[in-house]
């Protein structure tokens, strides 16, 4: 494993905003399909949303499924085989909007992300209400 790289939690250069994402998978959704991967070949083990000023991107990490024992609890296992690390590709999926990708694959969706001077401490919320209108854009 000379080449590579590990893939890590999300990072800027400057994080003004840090935090954490839970989804709540639809059972029937296929990402690798909704990605333009054959599902029989490929499983997918992480996916991104990046990007910028530009526009965002989606990213998909998978790896080979003929890597995949026959057993239960099968990610221990090849990370044991292969140096502790799981072996996989990511592409760089274009043509598709990652927001309806997101939406597509998402029974409950959750981001929350804390300004940077808030990082470790606890934020206390007192009241809940309706914001204002927005402008039509």
């Amino acid at each position: 494993m000379d080449e590579g790289f590990v893939w890590r939690a999300a990072e800027v250069t400057f994080p003004d905003w840090n935090g954490t994402a839970q989804l709540n998978q639809w059972r029937s959704t296929d990402l690798a399909e909704l990605a333009g991967l054959d599902s029989e070949k490929w499983l997918i083990v992480g996916f991104e949303i990046g990007g910028g000023e530009r526009g965002h991107h989606l990213r998909v990490v998978a790896m080979q499924r003929d890597l995949i024992p026959e057993a239960a609890d099968v990610f221990p296992k090849i990370a044991a085989e292969n140096g502790g690390v799981i072996p996989a590709t990511e592409f760089i999926v274009h043509d598709v909007e990652p927001y309806d990708v997101l939406q597509a694959l998402s029974h409950n969706f959750q981001l929350r992300m804390r300004a940077r001077g808030t990082r470790d401490l606890p934020i206390w919320i007192e009241s809940q209400v309706e914001g204002p209108e927005q402008p039509l854009v």
